[in-house]
């Protein structure tokens, strides 16, 4: 039942709106996304995960093993990203008919030639 406790009950920005009583809808955005900031800031396009382990690859030049990928894609983008996106980005292109990446052994990827 603690579940349901914490779920039922806004913290932050919604419990502001919910609180102020009577709100029109352009308050309820500044209040959820501040003036000046896109809704879809954080929103990328499809492959950009892929296109920095691809820089990652190319500037280390030999294979490098999965977490020192992601850390790397970390350090190059400045910003935390998901393991499971890296890991998942390095499975789907190590096959296909234009393989990205190349699985030289368990756990260690190179760009495919």
């Amino acid at each position: 039942m603690v579940i349901v406790g914490r779920l039922s009950n806004p913290s932050g920005p919604l419990k502001t709106l919910l609180d102020q009583g009577r709100w029109e809808v352009a308050d309820a955005h500044d209040l959820i996304s501040p003036p000046g900031q896109n809704v879809g800031g954080r929103h990328r396009r499809a492959g950009w995960v892929v296109r920095a382990i691809e820089q990652v690859l190319t500037e280390y030049g030999e294979p490098m093993q999965a977490k020192a990928v992601h850390e790397a894609v970390e350090a190059l983008l400045g910003q935390a990203v998901s393991w499971s996106s890296i890991k998942g980005a390095l499975a789907d292109h190590v096959a296909g008919s234009s393989p990205r990446f190349v699985r030289v052994r368990r756990g260690r990827y190179r760009l495919a030639q």
